[in-house]
């Protein structure tokens, strides 16, 4: 089930999908719908961050074009270049700066 908006606060305190504010204007998918992909994901940031980001949350209902998008993103920052993986992660940063992007 789609929600058009977030609940008025976590429906469950240990809930860390469901976000408790407008987070973008695409639909955030209840976590037992999200195709397994995405849930493996998902997990993985919960092993490694304590928690999934809100990239994963947003893009999450359109599964194929987040994984097709994550896909160029690592392209981008690990593929060859004769910039370093920090020099090209610093440039996404003070680009998500300038355009005021929290990430």
């Amino acid at each position: 089930m789609f929600t058009d908006r977030p609940p008025d606060g976590p429906q469950n305190p240990t809930d860390d999908w469901t976000p408790t504010e407008r987070i973008s204007w695409f639909p955030v998918p209840a976590e037992e719908d999200l195709d397994p992909r995405v849930a493996d994901l998902v997990r993985r940031q919960r092993e490694k961050l304590g928690a999934p980001n809100n990239v994963v949350r947003v893009h999450s209902w359109r599964p194929d074009l987040m994984l097709r998008w994550l896909e160029l993103y690592d392209h981008i920052n690990r593929g060859p270049s004769e910039l370093s993986r920090i020099d090209r992660e610093m440039i996404g940063v003070v680009v998500s700066a300038e355009n005021r992007c929290i990430l």
